[in-house]
């Protein structure tokens, strides 16, 4: 009678499986973060979330198939040590172009793990941790198949990968056809706060999991769907505490989202499917990768370039040219009478200013506004006219001046400096040896 239930119930399921909530789809979004897979989840931005519990009351088989199918005719249900504490669920997901990301927060106030896994057969799944299902074909099957893998992560940060195996599926004598030792490359990390195998309340472990995409043949792509089932397993009792059989324990207490504690069967796990995707300068940043580094060799070239020509630009602007370089006649105060072109008078009236003002210190804008054209205006016609910037006009028209204050005896170097509006007589030296190829002291001896 309970055998015929139990097909019928499953016969059910398969004609309206939307009853049990398996046609909800989860949205994993997309994110193009980057993060490092160490179990803290401070460099998680975009994700999705979703929360579940513990509710069950007993081992609760999925409605395809009875226990005695899947475990040993000899184990007693009736002695399954039910949990200290009912442990929440927190998952979070994302996907960027490389990899599927998760990560599960298992609140459980004692942590276990004593079991030890062997090379030929590993059993962290008698361990606190947990497992995680994906159907990458999105089949929904009744058993696991080459589309689907098993990825186990106990709080030890353990770790086994299963697959479905076609040699098992075809045997049909299997409920879940899967085996390990695939190669298969994930990673994973566990952040656990409290201590393993102690008295001691314990708080919560996470556990990280980045799985490439390449790793289960997936090219990853907006509105790809698939299958998810995410798995706790929860031990708190130690061995000597429950009965333990070649891979089973009746102290391990086994639940997943879908409210079951049966797994492996893809038929009753969830949906999800991959939203979003890369913006278009990720996009082209991909098609173009190849052309990337050519382009970067450009750009530093180009602005080494430029780089360069400016400092060869303001090089040049500070650097006055020589006295026998310059058409004197350009910055003399012309006679009464003579003509002048528009150019010539403005570098007349801007040399008369600049001699009324010898003491002062004068400025490019402040000579432009007195002219009243633009500093730009004022810029092009020193440059025109004279190949010099306003700043250096009016230093070579002082030099002139102090020049012919030397000359003239009227002071020393130092008393020629103040005279006409350098603060430093060094720098005034500077300037001048410049300007005439001679030093201020020099000239001044030469003169005498």
């Amino acid at each position: 009678m309970k055998r015929a239930f139990t097909y019928i119930a499953a016969i059910f399921f398969v004609l309206f499986p939307e009853l049990q909530g398996k046609d909800e789809v989860f949205h994993i979004p997309y994110s193009n973060q980057e993060i490092k897979v160490d179990g803290k989840l401070d460099d998680w931005k975009e994700y999705f979330e979703y929360t579940f519990s513990d509710t069950l009351h007993c081992i609760t088989p999925t409605p395809l198939y009875n226990l005695d199918v899947v475990y040993p005719p000899d184990f007693d249900f009736t002695k399954v040590l039910l949990p200290k504490s009912r442990n929440k669920v927190r998952f979070r997901a994302f996907w960027n172009k490389e990899n599927l990301c998760f990560a599960i927060t298992v609140w459980d106030k004692h942590f276990f793990a004593e079991a030890k896994s062997r090379i030929d057969k590993p059993l962290m799944y008698l361990n606190d941790g947990i497992e995680l299902y994906i159907d990458t074909g999105n089949e929904g099957k009744e058993k696991i198949d080459v589309n689907d893998y098993q990825f186990v992560v106990d709080i030890m940060n353990e770790t086994a990968v299963f697959k479905g195996d076609l040699r098992e599926m075809l045997a049909d004598t299997f409920a879940v056809p899967k085996d390990f030792g695939q190669n298969i490359l994930f990673y994973s990390a566990v952040n656990r706060n409290g201590i393993i195998n102690d008295n001691i309340p314990d708080s919560a472990y996470t556990v990280e999991i980045v799985i490439p995409f390449l790793a289960i043949a997936i090219v990853p792509e907006a509105n790809k769907k698939m299958l998810l089932d995410i798995c706790i397993n929860d031990i708190d009792y130690p061995k000597n505490q429950s009965i333990q059989f070649e891979d089973l324990s009746t102290g391990v207490w086994p639940f997943d989202w879908c409210g079951y504690s049966d797994f492996g069967y893809p038929i009753y796990w969830k949906h999800i499917q991959l939203s979003g995707g890369p913006n278009w300068y990720e996009r082209l940043s991909e098609k173009y990768k190849s052309a990337w580094l050519w382009i970067y060799i450009f750009t530093v070239f180009f602005a080494i370039l430029l780089i360069s020509f400016l400092i060869y630009r303001a090089h040049k602007l500070q650097k006055l040219p020589l006295s026998s370089e310059i058409e004197q006649n350009k910055i003399a105060v012309k006679q009464i009478g003579e003509y002048l072109s528009y150019n010539e008078q403005i570098l007349q009236k801007a040399t008369q200013y600049i001699t009324e003002n010898k003491n002062e210190t004068v400025h490019s804008d402040e000579l432009a506004d007195h002219l009243g054209i633009s500093l730009r205006n004022f810029q092009r016609i020193t440059r025109e006219e004279i190949d010099l910037t306003p700043t250096n006009f009016i230093c070579v028209v002082k030099l002139k001046l102090a020049a012919d204050y030397l000359k003239n005896k009227a002071g020393n170097v130092s008393d020629a400096a103040y005279e006409f509006g350098f603060s430093d007589p060094s720098y005034f030296s500077k300037k001048f040896k410049m300007h005439f190829e001679i030093s201020p002291s020099e000239f001044l001896k030469k003169k005498q």
